[in-house]
Formats: structure tokens, sequence, C-alpha cells
């Protein structure tokens, strides 16, 4: 049994569990912005090409104490790095520290990259080399006082870089908290899915991917592990096997956007995906939008006017709130943004309430229930049902 950490964004911890635990893994633990778990090589694998909300696999290969700057260069030079890298190789080295003898990340970074090299000279009479953005091999230092552990990043790129993105919207959402957002939903395919401001349908093809069954990393053509040494080619092409993946599901996937440039990327994404037979994309602005069936989940990232400018976005918002209560009954609405003070323009109380990230910016996931009529009897019906 091997210790493993992912990595994912803050808020989200609770659906990695989850997901790694559907997947077999053991002895899983929350922690902050991570869950740790167990497993062999094998569950190494399959956590890196079916999680979804995962950011990055961390395999930890040593864990050690220390007093001085030489006991920490003499742990790392201890470890076999040979077994995975080879002297011709690259490697880089990313550290965190907290209430260290080191001064910065960057300084123990470079002892433990020249404990490592060294210890190649030693034994080969030559070293790896250095390369920061492709390495062979990415070693991670979590430093906590005088503890250290060293991780190898399985992943390499991290994990929410799908691969069927052809072009970024300027404003784009993240993979990962766009499966998040789907799951967090309780969308279980059953219904269809609509983004009426799509964007470059990330959100759509997320839900679509999570419907037909599609992993993660299906259409990711490069991983960390793939570089080791140690990789083994028939487990992992077992592992991809394991795949049940869905010819066809009983619902459809609508997507629209009033800028053209917009749909265009999102055409090209859908396209790289292979789901053009599923994704309906139409140019559409949101007020004229409304579900094919009842009930539909609907789901958006409007902009929040932090990477894409809005004339008026409190108005903007209004317009959104208006269009769901007039046009989406008995249907569920969700939406992300930062803008906390737009979000009160929607005119919808919500039903719940997530703090999330999308890449740095702090945002709010809200549900709505849309209802015709008085809120009042909506209630009353609801409580009546229960």
């Amino acid at each position: 049994m091997e210790y493993f950490v992912a990595k994912t964004f803050a808020g989200l911890e609770t659906e990695l569990l989850k997901e790694l635990h559907a997947l077999g893994a053991k002895n899983c633990e929350k922690l902050s912005r991570a869950v740790a778990f167990e497993g062999d090589m094998e569950m190494l694998y399959r956590a890196n090409y079916y999680c979804r909300t995962a950011l990055r696999i961390l395999w930890r290969q040593k864990r050690f104490t220390f007093k001085s700057n030489r006991q920490f260069y003499e742990q790392i030079f201890d470890f076999p790095a040979e077994e995975y890298l080879s002297p011709d190789g690259t490697l880089a080295v990313h550290a965190t520290i907290v209430d260290t003898i080191f001064s910065t990340p960057l300084y123990a970074s470079v002892l433990a990259k020249d404990a490592i090299c060294d210890r190649f000279r030693d034994r080969f009479e030559r070293r790896p080399s250095v390369d920061k953005e492709y390495p062979d091999v990415q070693f991670h230092l979590h430093i906590y006082k005088d503890e250290a552990q060293l991780f190898m990043d399985s992943s390499g790129e991290s994990l929410h870089k799908r691969g069927y993105k052809v072009r970024n919207h300027p404003a784009p959402l993240n993979e990962v908290v766009a499966a998040a957002m789907v799951m967090k939903s309780g969308w279980s395919g059953d219904c269809d899915f609509i983004d009426p401001m799509c964007g470059g349908a990330t959100l759509l093809v997320e839900a679509a991917m999570q419907a037909l069954n599609i992993p993660a990393g299906f259409y990711r053509r490069e991983y960390g592990f793939y570089q080791w040494k140690n990789f083994d080619r028939k487990l992992w092409k077992k592992v991809r096997d394991e795949a049940d993946i869905k010819d066809d599901v009983d619902i459809n996937f609508y997507g629209s956007d009033i800028d053209g440039r917009f749909l265009d990327i999102a055409r090209a994404n859908v396209q790289k995906a292979r789901l053009q037979d599923f994704i309906i994309l139409e140019r559409q602005d949101i007020r004229h939008s409304s579900p094919e069936n009842v009930p539909s989940v609907v789901m958006m990232n409007p902009p929040y006017g932090e990477r894409l400018s809005v004339d008026d976005i409190n108005t903007l918002y209004q317009e959104i709130g208006d269009t769901l209560k007039k046009r989406y009954a008995g249907c569920k609405a969700f939406i992300i943004s930062s803008d906390i003070d737009a979000l009160k323009h929607i005119g919808l109380k919500p039903a719940h309430k997530w703090p999330m990230l999308n890449g740095s910016l702090e945002c709010m996931f809200q549900e709505y229930e849309l209802f015709a009529g008085d809120r009042k009897q909506f209630v009353t019906n609801k409580m009546r049902k229960k």
C-alpha cells in the first residue's frame, strides 16, 4: 500500500473523496485542498484517469525529520531516485515551506535538487538536467517545521487540462470546477442539461462526459508517470480498458450564447470531444431561451465583470433572474459567480449555496428552484409532498 495525495480546489474535498472511495482507494482522508489515500500503482493510474475533481496526484516517496541543512541534504541523497529517473533525464523540484529553517522555498528546492543530482554523479558519473517546464520527474517537497515529505508528481500538467479544448474562452471556467458544479447539483443524467450562456461549452462537455461515463482523462495524451522508468504500460492499458462508456443517453444537452465568437469556440471544443451528436448549440440571447423539456437542469457561468467586461452587470443578472422565473418554471437553475452583489440582482431566493473557487476567483455557486406563481404556495406544496 502506497501513500498518495490528490490535490483539488478548496471546497471540493468531499466530491474528490467520494470519487476516490468509489474507485477503490483505501484509508481516504480529507485534508485542506486535498485528499490523502492509499493503494497500489493501479490505484495511482486509476485516480489520474478517472477523478474529475483532482488537479494532480502525488506519490509520497519519503517522510523524514531534520535539524539542519546537512541532515536534510543527506535524507534526500539517500532516496533512490535512479529507480524512476535516468541519468540522462530531466527533473524539477518544487517546495512549499511553513515555519522551517529554510528562509525561502527556492533554497529548499535547490538543496534537494543538488542532493538528487549528486547521488547520480556518484553512481553514474553523470547527472540529470533541470527542466522546469516539462521534466521527466517532477518532485514536490512539503516541509512543515522540521518534517519533510518528498512526493513525485504523477500527473504532469494539471488534470484540469482534459485535452478537449481547442480554444479557450476569454473568461474560461476551470474543468475541475465545472465537473464539481455538476456533481454538487445532484443532476445524474436523468433530464436535459441546459447552459444558456455556454461560452466555451465547458459545463456542457463535463456534464455530457459524466452522463456518458467518459473518464476525465479520456482525451489526455500525456501524464507525468509516462516518463518514469517504472511505467507499466500493460497495467495502464488495463486501467483504461475498465471504462464503461455509454453509446447513448435519453437526454439532450443544449447550449447557447449571444456572442458568435464564443459559440465558435464552443463548437470547436465540442467537436474535439466528439460530442456533437449529444450537445446542441445555437446563437441566442438568454432572454429568448427556454427548455425543450420540463424538468431540465439549467447551469451557467455568467460574466463576473472580472475577465470579461459587461456594461451593466447588475442589469444583466436581473435579466437572467427574470428569464429563469418566466421561462424555466419547473426546472432547477444553478449559477456560479464571483460578484456576490450582482447575484443578489437575480431576484430569486437560493435553495442552496456553496462557496467555490474558479481558479483564483472566490465564487458562490447557488441553486434556484424555479416555479410558476406564488412562492409560499410552492413551499407549501413541496412540504405536503414530503
